[in-house]
C-alpha cells in the first residue's frame, strides 16, 4: 500500500508540474488575444484540478507516514517497556556491585593500617609520570612500571586500569603479599589509593618472569642452565609449601604459572599474583591446595621440555597424563621431548627425576597427587646430587608471618 501510495504521489507531482509549464504557456496565448472569457474559464477548471490534485497527493504522502512510521512508534514503544522491565533487575545488579565496592574500599581503608600507603605524587615523580620507558610488562589488571626512588633503589608499580573491576584482587595482594614475609614470595611494598587511581608497589626484579626466560626469543641467547632451573623449581616449591603448611592457616594461591614466577638478579624465584588467592581452614583446603600442585607440575613440565604449557588445565589430565607416560617417561621418547638447551650437560638422570616428580603432580585423580611439602623434599634432594647450592630450608619455625611495625621500620627507606 505504501509503495503504491508512493507511486502516485510521485505521478502526481509530474502530472502537475507538466501542467503548471502548460497553463504558463496557455495564458500567455490566451491573455495576448482580445478575447477574455477563454482565459477565466480555464484559470477557473485549472485551479480547480490543482486544488483535488494537492489534495490527492497531501494524503498519499500522509499514508507513507502511516505505514512505515508508526509501526516503528510501537516498536520503540515495545523497546522501552522491555527495559522498563528490565530496570528493577539492573537496578538490584548496580546496588550489589556499588555494595562490594564500597567494602571493598572499607577493607583497603583498614589494610592501610599493616600496609604502607604510598602518596599518588611520589609514584608518579618515580616512574617520571609513568613514561614509556619505564613500562615493564602490561597484565590482565593493569601496566607495570620501574620505579626509581630519589636514593636510586628501584621499585615494581603496578598501575590498575579499571579499578572497580579488581577490587576483590586489589583486597586479597594487601591481605597475602601486604601481610606475609617469605624469601619465595614477592615482598609487595604497599599501595595507592586516591581518588580514581589504584597502584600496588612491589619489589623490583631485575630477571623479569621465568616464562619470558624459558619461552622468548629474547632471552634465548640468555637460556637457563640446568642448576638454575632446578634452583628455581625448588624455591617456588619452597614457598609453595609454606603458603599451604603454615601453622596458623593455609594461603591457597590458584594462579601459579611461569609468568608469576619472578626473578631477581640472584634468579631466586618470587610468586606473584595473588589476586585470586584464599586463606582457608585446614579442614576444608585439602582439595582446592591440589590445583596449586597440579599448576606446580605444569611449571616443571615446562622447565624440562621447553614448551609451552600453560593451557594444560585439569580437563586436559587424561590426554597430558597419557602423553606423558607413553612418550616422555619411556627412554625412547624422553631426549626428543627434552629441552634441547639441556642436552649434553650431563644432568640426564635428575631431569627424569624431577619428570617423575612432575607427573606426581599432574595425576589425572587430584587425591593421588603428593602435598607441596612431600614435592619440595623430593626436588631438595634431587638439588643435593647436580650440587646446587641452596642455603635456604623449610624450618620448623614458621618463615611465613605476619609484618610487624619492625618490618616495616625496616622498610621506611622506601618513603
Amino acid at each position: 500500500m505504501a509503495v503504491v501510495g508512493a507511486k502516485l504521489a510521485l505521478l502526481l507531482i509530474h502530472i502537475l508540474g507538466v501542467a503548471g509549464d502548460g497553463y504558463s504557456s496557455l495564458q500567455e496565448n490566451y491573455y495576448g488575444s482580445d478575447n477574455h472569457e477563454h482565459p477565466k474559464r480555464w484559470d477557473s477548471s485549472f485551479k480547480s484540478g490543482l486544488v483535488i490534485g494537492y489534495a490527492f497527493s497531501s494524503v498519499s504522502i500522509f499514508t507513507i507516514f502511516l505505514s512505515y512510521c508508526v509501526p516503528w512508534a510501537h516498536l520503540n514503544k515495545r523497546k522501552r517497556n522491555k527495559m522498563t522491565m528490565k530496570t528493577p533487575m539492573m537496578a538490584s545488579l548496580i546496588e550489589r556491585q556499588e555494595k562490594k565496592r564500597t567494602e571493598a574500599n572499607e577493607q583497603i581503608c583498614k589494610l592501610g593500617i599493616v600496609v604502607k600507603r604510598w602518596s599518588f605524587v611520589v609514584i608518579r615523580n618515580a616512574t617520571a609520570n609513568f613514561s614509556r620507558a619505564n613500562k615493564i610488562g602490561l597484565g590482565r589488571m593493569g601496566t607495570m612500571y620501574k620505579a626509581t626512588l630519589p636514593d636510586g633503589r628501584f621499585l615494581a608499580v603496578k598501575r590498575i586500569v579499571d579499578f572497580h573491576q579488581f577490587e576483590e584482587q586489589i583486597v586479597s595482594e594487601l591481605k597475602t603479599l601486604g601481610t606475609l614475609r617469605h624469601e619465595n614470595l614477592l615482598p609487595l611494598y604497599g599501595f595507592v589509593s586516591e581518588s580514581n587511581t589504584r597502584f600496588l608497589v612491589y619489589k623490583y626484579t631485575s630477571n623479569g618472569n621465568l616464562f619470558d626466560w624459558i619461552h622468548s626469543v629474547k632471552h634465548r641467547r640468555k637460556t637457563l642452565p640446568w642448576r638454575l632451573r632446578l634452583k628455581i623449581a625448588v624455591g617456588v616449591a619452597r614457598g609453595l609449601a609454606r603458603l599451604h603448611h603454615d601453622c596458623w592457616g593455609q594461603v591457597v594461591h590458584l594462579n601459579i604459572s611461569s609468568k608469576c614466577i619472578l626473578l631477581d638478579r640472584d634468579f631466586e624465584p618470587k610468586i606473584s599474583n595473588f589476586g585470586k588467592a584464599m586463606l582457608m581452614r585446614m579442614t576444608s583446603a585439602s582439595g582446592v591446595l591440589k590445583e596449586d600442585v597440579h599448576a606446580f607440575g605444569v611449571v616443571l613440565l615446562e622447565l624440562i621440555t621447553g614448551m609451552d604449557c600453560s593451557r594444560l588445565d585439569c580437563s586436559s589430565n587424561s590426554i597430558l597424563n597419557e602423553w606423558i607416560f607413553r612418550h616422555l617417561l619411556s627412554n625412547s621418547y624422553f631426549h626428543d621431548a627434552m629441552d634441547r638447551f639441556l642436552i649434553g650437560q650431563g644432568f640426564d638422570d635428575e631431569i627424569f627425576q624431577l619428570l617423575k616428580v612432575a607427573c606426581n603432580c599432574l595425576d589425572c585423580v587430584p587425591d593421588r597427587r603428593p602435598t607441596m611439602i612431600q614435592v619440595y623434599r623430593n626436588i631438595k634432594a634431587i638439588t643435593e646430587r647436580c650440587e646446587v647450592v641452596d642455603g635456604l630450608e623449610i624450618q620448623t619455625q614458621p618463615e611465613i608471618r605476619s609484618a610487624t611495625s619492625q618490618d616495616q621500620n625496616q622498610d621506611q627507606y622506601l618513603l
